[in-house]
């Protein structure tokens, strides 16, 4: 056995060889740093950022909600969109259910709920009562109970821009057949809520308001609507209580042309395709706009879906009408 001893620093060591095999075996440390009573002062660590507050409370998802309005309780499907960016403008639309039908019925059946997916909106779809919505001149049972819609509308509506962060100078209105009247009805009666309008398959039925100011209005019609005819020779709703409205989707046209003051006597907007065409009237008072689509071998549903409550089929995705509706509306704002 060799021992052999040392030191250096704050070590000692010794080895120990054995039989040809090196084993070391290190000591405790030895501190012979002298003592002092002076502090050392520590760098300050840099403070780490707070985590980012997140303020965005907006519920998102489908439900139905409620109010009373005129001693009954009137509901809704509201659709907020799961990818809705709240840092960024958020259009309102309303899309109006027509006569028995529901506002389930027009969430599964119309694509708005892929509108406001696409184009960060808000989707109500308000109920009408008894599956029916009054707007003046038809239709029943919600005009034969006296049903006031336009004011449920309005309420709604303003509820929604205080409750939400809703753009109020975007809100727009679509809806088909019965809910189409009573979306033009609503933008006649209303104009300083509603931005525009495009809806399918009905016509405004009324006299103009006396506050009335200039609403871009879209009309989009099937030329062999069996329900809603396209002409106005015969009843314009054989299923809207056989009343006899003289007018048709040219004079529909022409009904908002003069509300809105447009100048010229022939459409100053026409394009043609093979599914479809579009006239209109471009150069209006407000800066607003007014245009009949005409869906060539269209039928009472000009929507791409079949109808949930008949055989209609629809377009059978020929037209995308809700998009057309959309690229419409979208175009204006209040602003």
């Amino acid at each position: 056995m060799l021992l052999i001893t040392g030191a250096s620093g704050a070590y000692g060591y010794f080895f120990i060889y054995e039989n040809d095999e090196l084993e070391v075996i290190e000591l405790d440390t030895i501190d012979d740093t002298p003592e002092t009573n002076e502090t050392v002062e520590e760098e300050p660590e840099e403070p780490e950022d707070p985590p980012a507050e997140n303020n965005d409370t907006l519920f998102r998802g489908m439900k139905e909600e409620c109010f009373e309005h005129g001693g009954i309780e009137r509901c809704w499907i509201l659709y907020v969109p799961d990818q809705t960016d709240t840092t960024k403008s958020i259009p309102l639309l309303l899309d109006l259910h027509g006569l028995q039908r529901n506002a389930h019925q027009q969430y599964n059946f119309t694509d708005m709920d892929r509108i406001g997916r696409e184009n960060n909106a808000i989707v109500i779809y308000p109920q009408g009562y008894g599956e029916s919505w009054n707007f003046g001149a038809c239709c029943d049972p919600a005009k034969d109970e006296n049903i006031d819609d336009i004011g449920f509308l309005q309420t709604l509506i303003t509820d929604s821009l205080e409750r939400f962060p809703v753009d109020s100078n975007r809100v727009y209105l679509t809806g088909w057949s019965n809910g189409c009247a009573m979306s033009q009805s609503l933008a006649n009666e209303a104009s300083d809520l509603i931005t525009a309008v495009a809806c399918m398959s009905m016509y405004f039925i009324g006299e103009e308001a006396s506050n009335y100011s200039p609403v871009p209005v879209m009309e989009i019609h099937g030329f062999f609507d069996e329900i809603v005819f396209y002409s106005n020779i015969g009843p314009s709703g054989i299923f809207f209580e056989q009343e006899i409205w003289n007018t048709g989707a040219i004079q529909n046209l022409y009904n908002w042309k003069e509300m809105n003051g447009c100048s010229g006597n022939t459409p100053d907007w026409t394009e043609e395709e093979i599914f479809y065409n579009i006239q209109g009237f471009t150069n209006c008072d407000n800066s607003s706009e007014v245009a009949l689509v005409t869906i060539h071998a269209g039928t009472h549903n000009v929507y791409a879906n079949k109808d949930p409550g008949s055989p209609d089929p629809g377009t059978l995705g020929a037209v995308d009408t809700s998009q057309m509706a959309w690229d419409f509306m979208s175009r204006f704002s209040k602003s």
